[in-house]
């Protein structure tokens, strides 16, 4: 049985909230890493939406993103929204199909890749991305 791998940063970053007019409102201060998740979304560094859109992986789809720090006002538009189409559910985690270069979203809000888009990354330059195989992160 092949599990996906819970993706995220090594890098602390500040939280964010999704404004109505599409804008990301930081929560907090501290700094903007290069890969924000939280719920509904995720966001990535440009240099790495680049690398996965030149990797070509199925049901992605990206589109730019505007940070926005209220208490400074001002806008950072540093980043690239990744919306992921293939959801799971933590009851499903064990018959999903993995083949190839996948991103996977459980519950919209924690991200998973395949073990074959975990390599590639393995081997790229973003080494800040840390991975935990199926759900050990999330256990106790």
């Amino acid at each position: 049985m092949q599990l996906p791998f819970h993706i995220e940063s090594s890098i602390p970053a500040v939280r964010l909230y999704e404004l109505s007019d599409g804008r990301f409102q930081l929560l907090g201060a501290g700094p903007v890493g290069p890969f924000l998740s939280g719920p509904g979304y995720l966001l990535v560094e440009e240099k790495l939406a680049s690398y996965l859109e030149c990797v070509g992986i199925d049901r992605v789809t990206q589109e730019p993103a505007v940070l926005f720090d209220r208490l400074a006002g001002v806008e950072f538009r540093t980043h690239v929204r990744i919306k992921v189409g293939q959801y799971f559910k933590v009851d499903q985690i064990e018959d999903l199909g993995l083949t190839g270069p996948r991103i996977l979203t459980m519950n919209d809000e924690y991200y998973f890749v395949s073990a074959e888009l975990k390599a590639m990354l393995e081997r790229s330059e973003f080494h800040y991305l840390r991975y935990s195989e199926g759900l050990s992160r999330f256990a106790g």
